[in-house]
């Protein structure tokens, strides 16, 4: 049995795209999975999967203060496969891989080199970091066994290694999407809804700035009252509570809930909302699990346009609106629309969830990354600790929030 041993630095243990989909998939096909990760409280399996928590470091610089402790940790799990989540993690798994036999993995989650110029650097440097990180890229990527990508977008930067990409994007499981017509909230039910009532629309994650909190709170200062209620399940940054609300809006924000419950909340709503910014790498090359999520609900979406693969997504699918998403005008008209023409939002909704259940699911994607794992598989030394005795990591009491 191939022992494998997702590495974070940053993402939290039960993070949705390491944990909840990657690492639960690859040990209900009968790997022998770990996530090394920060996190509070003590060792444990949960699902499937071994959690073995650390405290975080702050910061950037704390990280890589971090990095020896990580090293250790990882060593201590004594896998066959790291399978690695950040860079700093990347870098951790190499230095292992160099000193005893393994492999590693690298999970592209973000558009690295546009991603660090636009966090680290002024503008006029930027040229020079994306060249940098490229140039890594190039130097870490023929010691690398294989790399995972979340988008397609991300394939530019690991060129070079075209036969080492395996593309395994974000997508939901299609249990969700066909499990609607057996439940309370079937589109049925949602078409006999009191057409008077408001619009609620809802927002799956954390809101801030460049996630558009202030266009959606000047897009409802121009609706009348009470024609939309904004639901927001996730963390409320520092720099969003700095715009103050009009007289008369209320948005109702929550802390993050399991899946299973955000996606009920999801399911008593009649519009999703991504309302990333434009101007950032990472907004532009976006696929966010929301997106997915609204769509297994049957719910439609309004998007923005400048996401290049949302907006192909939603122009193809018909399951929503993409939209200039730093106009607070164009936002509050979609919101309009999707009050006034409640049967058409639901048959775009409907058009997103059967996507869902053709193409746009989980089952699909971990059916790859499976796969990968498959070709790997090798007998389990006899030095090795049983799975009964797990490796104990120094626990603490800080939450670590998916971001």
């Amino acid at each position: 049995m191939t022992r494998i041993c997702f590495l974070s630095s940053l993402h939290p243990l039960r993070d949705k795209r390491v944990f909840a989909k990657e690492a639960v998939s690859l040990a209900a096909a009968g790997f022998e999975v770990s996530h090394l990760a920060p996190g509070p409280g003590a060792s444990e399996l949960d699902q499937g999967v071994l959690l073995l928590p650390f405290a975080p470091a702050q910061g950037r610089m704390a990280r890589l203060r971090n990095l020896p402790r990580l090293l250790r940790a990882a060593w201590g799990a004594d896998a066959d496969c790291y399978h690695c989540n950040e860079l700093d993690s990347w870098l951790v798994g190499l230095l292992i891989k160099a000193m005893r036999r393994s492999r590693v993995v690298l999970d592209v989650h973000e558009v690295y080199p546009g991603y660090l110029a636009e966090t680290l650097a002024p503008a006029w440097l930027h040229p020079a970091v994306r060249g940098l990180v490229r140039g890594m890229f190039a130097l870490l990527t023929p010691f690398t066994d294989r790399v995972v990508l979340a988008k397609e977008s991300a394939a530019v930067d690991f060129a070079a290694a075209a036969a080492k990409q395996v593309l395994v994007r974000n997508y939901v499981p299609a249990s969700y999407a066909a499990s609607l017509a057996s439940t309370s909230h079937s589109l049925q039910s949602a078409a006999a809804a009191d057409e008077d009532e408001p619009l609620r629309a809802i927002h799956l994650g954390g809101m801030s700035l460049d996630r558009g909190w202030a266009q959606l709170v000047h897009a409802l200062a121009g609706l009348p009252e009470r024609t939309v209620q904004v639901r927001i399940l996730g963390w409320l940054a520092d720099d969003a509570r700095s715009v103050a609300l009009p007289a008369g809006i209320k948005l109702q924000v929550e802390p993050p809930l399991a899946f299973d419950r955000a996606f009920d909340a999801v399911c008593k709503s009649d519009v999703g909302l991504v309302l990333f910014q434009p101007g950032k790498v990472n907004h532009v090359h976006a696929l966010p699990h929301k997106m997915f999520d609204y769509m297994a609900a049957g719910k439609p979406v309004i998007a923005p346009r400048c996401a290049v693969e949302v907006a192909r997504i939603i122009e193809s699918v018909g399951c929503g609106l993409s939209v200039d998403t730093a106009d607070p005008a164009a936002i509050g008209e979609a919101l309009l629309f999707f009050r006034q023409h409640r049967d058409q939002g639901r048959r775009m909704g409907e058009c997103g969830r059967q996507a869902v259940l053709k193409e746009f699911n989980w089952e699909r994607e971990s059916a790859r990354l499976i796969e990968m794992y498959l070709h790997w598989r090798m007998p389990t030394p006899a030095r090795r600790r049983p799975r009964s005795s797990p490796p104990q990591l120094r626990a603490h009491a800080d939450p670590e929030e998916n971001p």
